[in-house]
């Protein structure tokens, strides 16, 4: 991808997106909002996100999917896109009130690293052990963690589509009030803009 700010070149993934020096606060890891939507602001066609991306964000997605010590993501995003069991060094944690993990339900059961839990989430990621956390929605889950002030880190793709239609924002719910967030990096390929921000200028850079 070729990177806009702060500087100009072209970055692999697993640069631009760098977590070596990402570390857990006291009580939780630190946790990354990883989503993708439209330049009219769907999140989703058909109810599925995964429609939306072409071959970087997903390479983008999977760097955060398959980096972090734990993948946090609403039940209803875990059915729309058939999640599969993780490896056996992370963990799955499904927040779900129904326990219905769609298709491919039994096989998430079963690997033994999939958690299905409920509730409060500043309760929920106090739980979470290893130093970061992906947070990959919906926008229910999504609007739940930055409205208990739990997201440290956004990676947004912005893709170059315009569906018009009905779809949700990236994160529905109670306002959740900050001060603007710092603009880490934008970088650009293939039509889709990638932002990366920070909720602190001068955390982890």
């Amino acid at each position: 991808m070729h990177l806009l700010h702060p500087l100009s070149g072209q970055v692999a993934v697993d640069e631009a997106y760098d977590l070596s020096n990402r570390r857990r606060w006291a009580d939780r890891p630190w946790i990354v909002m990883s989503m993708i939507a439209t330049a009219d602001g769907a999140v989703a066609i058909e109810g599925a996100s995964h429609l939306l991306g072409g071959p970087a964000d997903r390479d983008i997605f999977l760097h955060l999917h398959r980096t972090a010590d734990t993948v946090f993501v609403g039940a209803e995003t875990v059915r729309a896109d058939s999640y599969s069991p993780l490896p056996p060094h992370q963990t799955l944690v499904v927040m779900s009130s129904s326990g219905d993990l769609g298709r491919h339900h039994d096989a998430l059961v079963a690997a033994g690293n999939t958690r299905i839990v409920a509730g409060d989430v500043r309760d929920v990621v106090t739980t979470f052990s290893g130093e970061v956390c992906a947070l990959e929605g919906g926008p229910s889950l999504n609007g739940q963690m930055l409205g208990a002030d739990l997201v440290d880190e956004v990676w947004l793709t912005v893709a170059p589509r315009f569906v018009a239609g009905r779809s949700d924002r990236l994160a529905e719910g109670a306002w959740a009030m900050r001060e603007p967030w710092h603009l880490a990096h934008v970088a650009h390929e293939g039509g889709f803009v990638f932002l990366r921000y920070l909720r602190d200028a001068e955390t982890s850079e």
